[in-house]
């Protein structure tokens, strides 16, 4: 039976935990994640898209299932996600890189990284969107 993501996280060194929040921050302040949001609400994209994305990265135990709803919304032929599927696959794409670089040769570390990355990067996200669409018309 997998073990879920907080029981997983707990098991990480704390080497490794204060790597992935240093990598957050750094990416943070390198104004990444608040590019992604902002995107999300300069494209239109509505509250229930967003808290669908969101939701997903909360519940899923696979990285790549984040990847594919992604893919699978762009492909849908949804404007708002065709203008910012490809940036957010980007990021995602950087995250499982540096969960690599972390985890080396272990699987299961690795997918505890790279979970917990994407979960923390999209907190940052969600937060810009919500900020950059609260600026103007509510969605």
């Amino acid at each position: 039976m997998m073990e879920s993501i907080p029981a997983q996280r707990h098991k990480l060194d704390v080497h490794t935990m204060t790597s992935i929040d240093l990598f957050l921050e750094e990416y943070y302040e390198q104004g990444h994640t608040k590019r992604a949001g902002e995107e999300m609400a300069n494209c239109g994209m509505k509250k229930s898209q967003v808290h669908g994305l969101e939701n997903l990265l909360v519940s899923t135990s696979r990285f790549s299932e984040i990847i594919n709803y992604i893919k699978n919304q762009v492909g849908k032929d949804r404007k708002e996600w065709q203008s910012v599927g490809p940036l957010l696959l980007d990021q995602l794409a950087t995250i499982e890189m540096k969960a690599h670089e972390m985890a080396g040769e272990e699987p299961a570390k690795r997918l505890a990284i790279k979970l917990i990355l994407a979960r923390g990067w999209a907190r940052q996200v969600v937060a810009h969107y919500l900020y950059g669409s609260g600026k103007g018309e509510r969605r």
